[in-house]
């Protein structure tokens, strides 16, 4: 599987196991976010290690699923950022909204 969670206590750790992430990944990584809040995760981490390449869109449904977080006070990261991911991310600003590990 491209996309998954592991769910260990109160916390998730979603993996994503491409190269790139361009948005069609949404409706997955929404799923897996709103069902690890439904089993009571309170921290949800993102892990982007294999990703080396994030489009708009891919920047989009990150935003999207901390938002979902945010709202419900669950705390929300991304770990396994490689360089030219946080390349794109110092250039749109957002390395100050995500807690990046």
């Amino acid at each position: 599987m491209e996309i998954s969670a592991e769910n260990k206590q109160d916390e998730s750790r979603i993996i994503i196991e491409k190269d790139r992430l361009i948005g069609v990944e949404n409706e997955t990584l929404q799923n897996l976010v709103q069902s690890s809040i439904e089993n009571g995760c309170k921290n949800i981490s993102i892990d982007l290690t294999k990703v080396h390449y994030i489009s708009s869109w891919g920047i989009g449904i990150l935003i999207q699923a901390y938002t979902t977080c945010s709202n419900r006070k669950i705390g929300f990261k991304l770990q396994g950022v490689n360089e030219n991911v946080m390349n794109v991310l110092n250039q749109l600003k957002l390395t100050g909204l995500f807690n990046i590990a």
